[in-house]
C-alpha cells in the first residue's frame, strides 16, 4: 500500500513539473473579476455567453492571450477567468461585448473601465472588475 502512495505521488509531482507554460503566448499569471449587468435595461438572460475578456500584448493588442472562462455568477454578474496569462510581460486587460448585446432601448451597452495595462509577477493573479450600462 505504502508504494503504490509513493508511486502516486511520484506521478503526480512529475506530471506536475512537466505540464504547464513554457513558451509563446502561454505563462503562468491568471487575470479574474466580474462583470456587473446592469440593473434595468439589458436582457440579461445568456448576456455572459456574449461577452468576452481579452488579455493582450500591448504590443500587439488584437492578439488574445490565455484560456478564457466567462461564466453566469449570483447578483446579476458574470464571473471570468483568464489562465495562461504571461508573466513579467505588459499586458492589457479589456472586455468586449458581441453585437447582439443591446440594451432594451437597442443601444449598445457602455463599458467601463476602458482597457487597462497589467503586468505579473510568476505565479501572480490580478483582479480586475467591469461594468455594463445601459442610459444615462
Amino acid at each position: 500500500m505504502y508504494r503504490i502512495a509513493v508511486a502516486a505521488l511520484v506521478l503526480a509531482a512529475t506530471g506536475c513539473a512537466t505540464t504547464g507554460g513554457g513558451g509563446g503566448s502561454s505563462g503562468n499569471a491568471t487575470v479574474a473579476g466580474v462583470v456587473r449587468l446592469p440593473q434595468t435595461g439589458l436582457k440579461t438572460d445568456g448576456a455572459c455567453d456574449q461577452l468576452q475578456v481579452v488579455v493582450s500584448s500591448a504590443a500587439t493588442p488584437s492578439a488574445a492571450v490565455g484560456r478564457a472562462m466567462m461564466k453566469a455568477s449570483r447578483g446579476g454578474r458574470c464571473s471570468f477567468t483568464v489562465s495562461g496569462v504571461p508573466s513579467d510581460t505588459d499586458l492589457q486587460v479589456g472586455l468586449n461585448a458581441d453585437a447582439g448585446l443591446k440594451c432594451e432601448n437597442g443601444a449598445a451597452p457602455t463599458i467601463s473601465p476602458a482597457p487597462a495595462a497589467v503586468k505579473l509577477p510568476n505565479y501572480g493573479t490580478a483582479n480586475r472588475d467591469f461594468t455594463l450600462s445601459c442610459g444615462a
